[in-house]
């Protein structure tokens, strides 16, 4: 199915809006134009029955009237339209009657419930000519009564309308062609800048994201469309370069591990071993495929975090409660190390138990691993204004400057070989910030002296709800 232009759409709605005020138009001018001629017609009877009035009042009696008839024949001389009649108010006979219409008019007056002073709208019995009377009456010098009946011949306006009607109906067509044409052309011209979209968006690739929509000479209502086009291409252009390293450094971490089980399998199989030595080679694998194994696991819950904002099982709960249970789960690994772990502080959170005590857990044993051996981990708990924050502080070498913005990326380590060493896979900070993302919240690490790692966790209060 063929799809129509945008711009022959537009150009069908001007020219349908344009047809529409055209006939409001021309009713419009119908109507006005009738009206005009009528009271352009009423004011001519008034004033030639007025004219007339004043004549035959200076008259002595009907004689008189005939006998001067060309005194009032004067009167609608050069009105061809006009039609002027006067007789006795007591009798149908005319006193004067210049022509077939004058004396219908007159013998309307006579047959019809028609008063003095009034208007009264007629057609004549030969040709149905549309007619509009005005009757009035007097008295002569001798007290002699009489009416006198102006009438005038509305053929002419009535065809003056028609001709209107005509002109505009034959006008139409060319009117109409004329203003869909051009209005077609003028949406084809503004429209025009929408083909930078379709150039834009056609060369869009993977390797053509940092090429940016040219927003100028844009219009206003396209320069708002243009900046979020180029913001949408920085979001792409940056997620496709995350993605990129982040393939780069899951095939990085991958392959040690698989290039050591494979190793150990080859060197193990290459000549006869003892079971004992069959049993340690299968123990040392353990150890690579339980490392795999957290690092697919991590892997997986990071690629689900983008869409588990709704699966979030939010409830009410003591923040320093859940991270006194994660410390007591770590107690154990804390003493091989020397180190002691301490919650303070009280705040209430509305969060996911579950997830936030996995940031917990990953904030811990990251500090475990990098403390100063004889130190305490301190948890610390405090209710802010719009908020809670959790700070997880111990002592140990602090983090250079250039790590600090990426020590939150994933597989990023500021010592690679420790990091593995630890049994590290270099993704439990990402999943802190994963996790906090998911919260509407944020993960945050400075170094307050040069042996002290302080990092950080924000969780926002719901809106309209406050934990004070």
């Amino acid at each position: 199915m063929k799809r129509s232009s945008l711009a022959f759409r537009l150009a069908f709605l001007v020219g349908f809006l344009g047809l529409l005020q055209a006939i409001a138009m021309l009713g419009f001018s119908y109507v006005t134009l009738e009206k005009e001629l009528n009271a352009q017609k009423r004011a001519v009877l008034r004033d030639k029955a007025q004219q007339a009035r004043l004549l035959v009042d200076e008259m002595q009696d009907s004689k008189t009237i005939k006998d001067n008839a060309f005194r009032l024949v004067e009167l609608v001389t050069g009105h061809a339209e006009l039609h002027l009649a006067i007789a006795a108010s007591d009798s149908p006979e005319a006193y004067v009657a210049f022509s077939p219409e004058a004396l219908q008019s007159l013998k309307r007056l006579k047959d019809d419930t028609w008063q003095t002073d009034a208007f009264l709208k007629w057609r004549g019995h030969e040709r149905g000519t549309p007619m509009l009377s005005l009757a009035t009456a007097g008295a002569t010098r001798n007290a002699q009564t009489y009416e006198i009946v102006v009438t005038a011949d509305l053929s002419d306006d009535k065809r003056l309308l028609r001709q209107l009607l005509a002109t505009a109906a034959t006008a139409a067509p060319f009117a109409l062609a004329l203003v869909f044409l051009s209005a077609l052309a003028i949406a084809s011209l503004g429209l025009r800048p929408l083909t930078r979209f379709k150039q834009a968006v056609t060369g869009v690739s993977a390797n053509t994201l940092a090429a940016k929509l040219d927003t100028a000479g844009l219009p206003s209502e396209l320069h708002g469309l243009g900046a979020a086009f180029n913001l949408m291409l920085e979001r792409l252009e940056d997620s496709v370069s995350r993605l990129s390293q982040f393939s780069g450094d899951l095939a990085h971490e991958m392959r040690t591990p698989l290039a050591t089980l494979l190793g150990r399998t080859q060197v193990a199989l290459a000549q006869p071993r003892s079971a004992e030595q069959l049993l340690d080679v299968l123990e040392a694998n353990v150890e690579e495929v339980q490392r795999l194994s957290r690092l697919v696991t991590n892997m997986l819950f990071l690629a689900q975090s983008d869409q588990a904002q709704n699966a979030l099982n939010l409830k009410l709960f003591e923040l320093s409660d859940a991270a006194t249970q994660v410390g007591e789960f770590l107690d154990v690994i804390a003493q091989e190390r020397g180190v002691s772990i301490a919650v303070q502080g009280k705040a209430l959170v509305t969060a996911d138990q579950g997830l936030v005590q996995r940031a917990i857990t990953n904030l811990l044993t990251n500090a475990i691993r990098h403390c100063t051996p004889g130190t305490q981990v301190r948890v610390i708990v405090h209710t802010l204004d719009e908020g809670v924050s959790l700070e997880v502080v111990n002592q140990g070498s602090a983090i250079a400057t250039e790590h600090l913005e990426r020590i939150f990326d994933r597989f990023y380590r500021i010592d690679s070989a420790r990091g593995r060493d630890l049994g590290g896979t270099g993704l439990g900070l990402a999943i802190v910030k994963a996790i906090m993302a998911l919260h509407n919240g944020t993960a945050r690490v400075h170094c307050a002296s040069p042996d002290e790692v302080r990092f950080s966790l924000y969780f926002p209060h719901p809106r309209g709800c406050s934990t004070k």
